[in-house]
């Protein structure tokens, strides 16, 4: 089987600039996910769907990943516990690794994206205002769409260029505030010390 973790960044962030805005400290959303690599000239195409809880208060984040790797599907649920243990655990099938975690960030647009433009879609009454910001840094092409609250619309990125140049596409939706149930966050049993698998 073949198996590939992939947790969605959706801003450029890891700056201790000022921000443009942040998304709230607490929320769950859908992602979908397009990803085309090169790696050793062949072509790798990753698409799927995601489910995501953001815990800004008490810094934890959980991914579940439901992913399509050239035809083969795959299952990961990566779970980052920046506030206790400060590890990310990785659990796909009945094994569980896990790693320690740079410094927790919060989901923010830096100061120095430049705002290209501003718009909107839909009805004059019932649309949404919109801006596009160009937050590309090093070697990573990325444009991000955003609503004029600072939700998420659409997140694009490529590294043209290296070794294994890629593009991907983000579009979150079905944004809840809040963290409906917290038991997300828990550490699996298969993760923890006692267990004799996830070492």
């Amino acid at each position: 089987m073949y198996t590939i973790c992939f947790a969605v960044t959706l801003v450029c962030i890891g700056v201790t600039h000022a921000s443009v805005c942040c998304f709230p400290k607490q929320y769950e959303a859908n992602q979908g996910l397009m990803k085309a690599t090169v790696k050793n000239g062949q072509l790798l195409i990753l698409y799927g769907n995601l489910h995501y809880w953001f815990d800004g208060v008490s810094r934890r984040e959980v991914f579940i990943e439901d992913l399509t790797v050239d035809g083969y599907n795959t299952r990961v649920t990566v779970l980052k516990d920046y506030n206790v243990t400060n590890t990310k655990y990785v659990i796909s099938g009945n094994h569980c690794t896990q790693k320690s975690l740079t410094p927790f960030k919060e989901g923010c647009i830096p100061d120095w994206a430049t705002k290209l433009t501003s718009s909107s879609y839909g009805l004059k009454n019932s649309g949404m205002n919109f801006s596009v910001y160009n937050n590309s840094a090093s070697t990573v092409t990325s444009f991000l769409i955003a609503s004029e609250d600072c939700f998420p619309i659409l997140d694009i990125s490529a590294i043209p260029t290296g070794s294994s140049p890629y593009m991907q596409v983000v579009m979150p939706y079905n944004f809840t505030l809040g963290i409906l149930d917290h038991t997300v966050f828990d550490i699996p049993a298969i993760c923890k010390p006692s267990s004799p698998v996830g070492k």
